[in-house]
């Protein structure tokens, strides 16, 4: 899969599968639930096609253009209540010329009530094209979040801090295009922007909010989506006081030739120091503790390995070997096999092969069992690791992708009393965009947006377990962001976090998240 502005994390040091063309994906969890190097959009049209979005239909189901369901709650927040109004409902995109209705984005937006209209409000944008911005919302980050198969009150809900919206582009939840001929129109980077753009604008007019700070918060490939639309905003006349990134997209640079080894290594290493695979020694460090030795050997000792290759001495080779397989709980001879240069995919198939079982891309610390790939015919041999590799399965992300939806669903029917839609499939992962063309460069993206305003604060949470985003390829990438000293010294907030992609999924890591992210908005954070 490409990343959401150009190339990225389809490169051969994360294993994945070669041959896809930069530039066009489908949609996936976060961009992650479908297979690297995919390119195909979903099946469209067809006798039994009930699921997928078809942009070839002559027609499709009008779009109301009632107002948003408006309900009042309350929740604790603190040991204080906190009441707020939700609104659910769509926002009709219109085409400044014309006048004419493009599309209706479906949001949900939570504001604490009895506070004026200079409070800050936080846009939340999903990952991949495809992926809906419900998992923020229910995940952890809105007043209510998932519990078993329903729903309770959020206690570290971010609406502590600032009023939410939850966004939905064209494809994803309940959002559509007016005209199914024009879906493929809103599925490439510049008109995601230009049409994300113009729903934060009109929200900001309909709502009376142009006089509130504004944070733009993304996920994975779209941390991407919110780096342009920083700039794009700009340009327009609003402004943007900071954007929220929960999972880097890695610069180009960061993938490239050796450098994407050094920067995948020091994952490998907190996977295998959290299914206790290392010395005792090194399995009783604290997190911050092995991730600082895997830092350390992956810049020094293992680069110098890279680069030197052939070239080291007997004594530099053993050194490097003994000290690679000590950190990352890998044989010798394995490492040795590989030329030092381990892959995600072969990592993965290694280091619990003994248990069949191997590790979730989105969460290193949760495994599944793996079934042993098999020769061809009945009965065929084969142990764990030999012949075609199975296809990867997020062993996380599967077990709570149907579940969610469910409740999801069922949490704005009932609890935000949205009659919106009522035929209407919610896109949650994949399904509602096809084909998508990305153009352009996320970290460059960035750094426009930065020079466009240097005032701009920037929040980036770096999760060490999150293999589809390697923490040490976040940091790579923020240290070699193009910003002038100023904006590096005083702008940038980063937050280190014990959890996997989607960090509000994980109670403990949820809390310094919420944290972390009041103390930047109110600009405590430093």
């Amino acid at each position: 899969m490409a990343a959401w502005g150009q190339g990225g994390r389809n490169a051969a040091g994360r294993g994945a599968p070669g041959g896809a063309a930069a530039g066009a994906q489908t949609g996936g969890r976060a961009g992650r639930g479908a297979e690297a190097g995919t390119t195909a959009a979903p099946a469209a049209g067809g006798a039994l096609d009930f699921y997928n979005y078809d942009p070839s239909a002559g027609t499709s189901l009008p779009i109301s253009d009632a107002p948003a369901a408006e309900t009042h709650q309350k929740i604790t927040v603190g040991g204080q209540t906190l009441a707020y109004t939700a609104h659910a409902g769509f926002l009709p995109l219109r085409n400044a010329t014309s006048g004419t209705v493009e599309a209706h984005v479906f949001y949900t937006f939570y504001a604490k009530d009895g506070e004026g209209a200079g409070r800050p409000v936080m846009f939340f944008f999903g990952g991949a094209p495809g992926v809906s911005a419900a998992w923020q919302e229910f995940g952890g980050l809105g007043p209510k979040r998932m519990e078993g198969s329903a729903w309770a009150d959020n206690p570290q809900t971010l609406l502590s801090a600032a009023d939410l919206v939850f966004v939905n582009p064209v494809g994803t939840g309940y959002s559509r295009p007016d005209r199914p001929e024009r879906a493929t129109a809103f599925w490439n980077t510049a008109a995601d922007t230009a049409s994300m753009g113009e729903f934060v604008r009109s929200f900001l007019g309909r709502y009376d909010r142009r006089m509130s700070p504004l944070y733009l918060a993304g996920e994975d490939w779209g941390t991407g989506r919110v780096a342009g639309l920083a700039g794009y905003l700009n340009d327009h006349n609003v402004a943007v006081h900071g954007v929220v990134l929960l999972s880097v997209t890695e610069a180009a640079d960061a993938l490239a030739g050796d450098t994407q080894y050094m920067t995948l290594l020091p994952s490998l290493v907190m996977a295998a120091w959290h299914h206790k695979k290392l010395t005792p020694e090194l399995n009783a460090m604290s997190s911050e503790q092995i991730a600082g030795e895997a830092r350390k050997f992956a810049s020094r000792e293992y680069l110098h390995a890279l680069y030197k290759g052939d070239r080291m001495t007997a004594d530099e080779r053993a050194k490097a070997l003994a000290d690679m397989s000590r950190l990352t709980g890998l044989g010798k001879q394995f490492l040795i096999s590989n030329e030092f240069r381990v892959t995600l995919d072969r990592f993965n198939s290694e280091l619990l092969h003994e248990q069949h079982r191997g590790l979730s891309p989105s969460d290193a610390r949760v495994a599944g069992f793996v079934p042993p790939a098999q020769f061809g015919g009945r009965g065929g041999g084969g142990g764990f690791g030999f012949g075609a590799p199975p296809p990867p399965t997020d062993f996380r992300l599967s077990s709570l992708g149907a579940g969610f939806a469910t409740a999801y669903e069922a949490y704005v029917r009932k609890e935000l009393t949205f009659g919106g839609a009522a035929n209407e499939i919610f896109y949650l992962n994949s399904g509602g965009v096809g084909t998508y063309t990305s153009t352009g460069n996320d970290d460059g993206a960035l750094a426009t947006a930065f020079s466009k305003n240097p005032n701009l604060k920037m929040f980036v949470a770096v999760n060490y377990f999150d293999l589809n985003a390697p923490f040490y390829a976040t940091e790579y990438t923020v240290a070699h962001l193009n910003v002038s000293p100023e904006v590096r010294g005083k702008n940038i907030t980063v937050t280190h976090l014990e959890a996997g992609g989607m960090p509000y999924l994980d109670t403990k890591a949820l809390g310094k998240l919420h944290n972390d992210l009041a103390g930047f908005v109110s600009g405590g954070a430093k």
